[in-house]
């Protein structure tokens, strides 16, 4: 069995959520348009304090991207109470669902209403509405299982573990995890970030948010629709020098040709695997900047592996690195899973079918995801032990076929689909998104694919949809 580690740091334990710290933090950041929290973290302390919810109480929060958003969930943590952030975009009556499921007592939103949730009123919460739900501390499971603490937190899982699910970690581990990250992608309290990924997704909020956070960096928040120009007139309007992408993000930049060339001093590319081939253009549009690609999982807390791409030869470019402090490694020696032990991985699991990801053991979870570990212990992703079908009697790596398709230039997602032809026998549909259609794009992505492809990878059908800016926030 390979294995890659890496020591814990002896300084990375810092000090909890401060309050000071964090009215500096707010105090020194801004949404894309220059304004900040409206109410401030002391009025919307004492907002959140009048519904007089209790230590430990789970809530939702679903706010768009913006400083607003940032200053209600870190209120919400200096209270002692559980914030799971989510999509502003969810229908109440899913939200009433995971409401249920996790035992959360009160929802955080723009303009909620509030007979949809049961009750007759709101109340204002920094600039937000809180309506008062009347769930139960337990997280919605068997009597036996404690009720939430404070100094907890939700976090919403990846829709391949269930969308009424979520992980609970320990305030303190995420602050930890996001300390690591910055060292090992360089942040300092020099550097500006563009937090322009969903906040309810734990890379933005961890990697980003609390990792600014903890190193006294400053954040310029913005969000979808994305668009390479405004991408690279926010970098240029604020000066940002941090920046977090992902592939698909990267594409769709290498495709319009607006990826910016002197700012930001670091890049950072995480969420789905990148082809090398990108890796390469990344590196020469911006040749004296920095560019890390990670790989992480909201069960881990969430950072697991960093490559400082721009500080390796190219045949390194297909890894997705080495472990960060503090997270050891290994490969189930049957099927290459990927299994990451650390001091942030989740506490448990609350909801949702049975997950891939599973905590084996307390502080160890099984990723779901295949990978080799060569003898420097490099790691590189092969897959995900879900991602294979049988085809034509063959079996067929559909992580692979997106790789493959995704590296075609103009290309921005590829997602695959099983169907079955006449004969009840399964093949394999291509959705395509591109940047820019023509009424030949099908026929000359066809030809591309069948000299690229075997045969059993070979789509029955292509269907090409155009690049919606919408797309381009996850």
């Amino acid at each position: 069995m390979k294995k890659g580690t890496s020591p814990m740091s002896a300084t990375d334990h810092g000090p909890p959520l401060d309050p000071t710290r964090v009215a500096g933090f707010l105090a020194r950041s801004a949404d894309l348009d220059g304004s900040t929290s409206q109410e401030g973290i002391d009025g919307t302390l004492d907002d959140l304090a009048k519904l007089k919810l209790e230590p430990g109480d789970a809530v939702i929060v679903a706010l768009s991207n913006s400083m607003r958003t940032v200053c209600t969930y870190l209120a919400t943590l200096l209270l002692g109470l559980v914030p799971i952030a989510v999509s502003p975009r969810t229908p109440p009556a899913r939200i009433r669902r995971l409401a249920d499921t996790l035992g959360a007592r009160a929802l955080l939103a723009a303009r909620p209403d509030p007979y949809r949730y049961g009750t007759t009123g709101s109340r204002p919460v920094g600039g937000a509405e809180a309506v008062l739900l009347g769930g139960t501390p337990t997280g919605g499971q068997a009597g036996d299982v404690p009720p939430y603490r404070a100094g907890q937190v939700l976090m919403s899982t990846s829709g391949t573990s269930g969308a009424l699910s979520a992980c609970l970690h320990r305030a303190d581990a995420l602050l930890r995890n996001a300390r690591r990250h910055a060292a090992a992608v360089r942040m300092t309290a020099d550097d500006v970030v563009l937090v322009n990924l969903p906040l309810y997704y734990s890379y933005a909020m961890v990697a980003q948010v609390l990792a600014a956070y903890v190193t006294g960096a400053r954040i310029v928040v913005t969000g979808p629709p994305f668009t390479p120009a405004g991408y690279t007139s926010a970098i240029a309007a604020h000066g940002i020098t941090h920046s977090s992408i992902t592939p698909e993000l990267a594409r769709r930049l290498l495709a319009h040709g607006d990826l910016p060339q002197r700012a930001p001093r670091v890049m950072t590319v995480g969420g789905d695997q990148i082809h090398p081939a990108q890796v390469a253009r990344l590196l020469a549009a911006r040749p004296d900047g920095e560019l890390y690609l990670t790989y992480g999982l909201t069960e881990a807390g969430p950072r697991v592996l960093t490559l400082a791409a721009h500080a390796e030869p190219a045949h390194r470019h297909a890894s997705a690195g080495l472990p960060l402090p503090g997270v050891r490694t290994s490969l189930r020696p049957e099927t290459g899973e990927l299994l990451v032990e650390s001091d942030t991985v989740l506490e448990r699991k609350i909801g949702g079918p049975a997950p891939e990801r599973t905590l084996i053991a307390p502080g160890r979870i099984a990723t779901g995801d295949v990978f080799a570990i060569d003898e420097d212990g490099y790691h590189y992703f092969r897959g995900r032990r879900s991602d294979f079908a049988i085809v034509r009697g063959e079996k067929v790596h559909l992580g692979g076929l997106r790789q493959t398709v995704n590296a075609i230039p103009g290309v921005v997602r590829c997602t695959p689909r099983l169907a079955q032809d006449p004969a009840g026998e399964s093949v394999l549909e291509l959705e395509i998104t591109v940047t820019d259609p023509r009424p030949d794009t099908e026929a000359r992505l066809r030809s591309e694919l069948d000299s690229l492809l075997m045969p059993a990878e070979r789509p029955r059908a292509i269907r090409i949809a155009a690049a919606d800016p919408e797309d381009f926030h996850k």
